[in-house]
Order: C-alpha cells, then structure tokens, then sequence
C-alpha cells in the first residue's frame, strides 16, 4: 500500500458514500486501502494526484482530480471488484448516479480529497484545493459525500446543485464552481 491510500483509507474509514458499500466496518477498513490505492494508480494515469505534507514530510492529505477532457476508472477493474466484493452491486449504480450529474460543460473534477485524521483542520485539504484551483481557470465540479463538508467548499466558491439520493444510501451534494 501507499502512504496516499492508507491516508484516503482513515479519511474515509466512516465515509457514508463508503459505508454503503462496505455497511461492515471491519470489512471497510481491510478493503479501503486497496480501494484507495487503486484510484490513486488510476490517477496517475490519467489524471492528477496532489499531496500535502506534514510538519514531519509524511503525507497529511491527498487530492484525486481528473483534469478537463479525462475520465479516469474509479479503480483498476480486479481490484475494484476484489476490494468491493458483495458490496459491488450498490457500487456500480451508486458510481453511474454520480457520473450522471457531473457537468456536459469541460470541468476540472476533484474525485477524492481527504486528510489524515491526526491532521484534520490544519489546513492541508485547504492547501490543495487552493494551489488546484489557482492553477485552472475551467469551471470544478465535486461530489460532497457529507452535507458537513458543504461549507468547507463553499468557502472555494462551490454551490450546491440539487441533492442526490442514492437509493438506500446516503444524500450526496453535487457542487460546481
């Protein structure tokens, strides 16, 4: 595993996007790092993986971004279905719903961000998100997977669009800037 997937793994241990995928949390925290580390190889292929580090150079947090005219796969195909087991057949409708809000428009795409737990709120997601969204004039869409989350990207010029339901899961917010 990499220092970046073990990161994205306690940033979303307790996720509800991820929760309804793997509802056992014990199954959720073995396969997320795997998860993880296959987006983030996806990312590098096609697309764009920040990092910000700590006082001490370990990564405090990952950003997962698709850059205008990039779709990259959620995860490499066998690891995405080794990782989601059972929880396949919630993922892959789950997935087409998200795709189907994002913008017809050309847009930068943040498809992950998160922070190492013992470091939240000292900046490092702030850091990312500024230095990505400095650097591209296109319009930037993401998903926020907790409705707590919605200031925190409100404060980048995110508004919300109209909520989406995921059948027997969790409330998403679709954001554009």
């Amino acid at each position: 595993m990499t220092p970046g997937s073990l990161v994205l793994a306690a940033a979303f241990a307790d996720d509800p996007l991820m929760s309804l995928f793997w509802p056992d949390p014990v199954r959720r925290r073995k396969a997320l790092p795997h998860f993880w580390d296959s987006r983030i190889a996806s990312r590098h292929k096609r697309g764009l993986v920040d990092l910000a580090h700590d006082d001490a150079g370990r990564i405090a947090a990952v950003a997962l971004w698709e850059p205008v005219g990039v779709e990259s796969p959620i995860a490499k195909p066998f690891t995405l279905v080794w990782a989601l087991g059972r929880g396949l057949p919630k993922a892959l409708p789950a997935v087409r719903r998200i795709d189907s809000v994002r913008p017809a428009e050309p847009h930068l795409y943040l498809a992950a961000i998160g922070t190492r737990p013992d470091v939240q709120g000292k900046g490092h997601a702030t850091d990312l998100l500024d230095a990505r969204l400095a650097s591209s004039a296109e319009r930037a869409f993401l998903v926020a997977t907790r409705f707590s989350n919605v200031p925190f990207y409100e404060r980048f010029g995110f508004t919300r669009g109209e909520d989406l339901h995921l059948e027997n899961g969790p409330v998403l917010y679709p954001m554009s800037r």
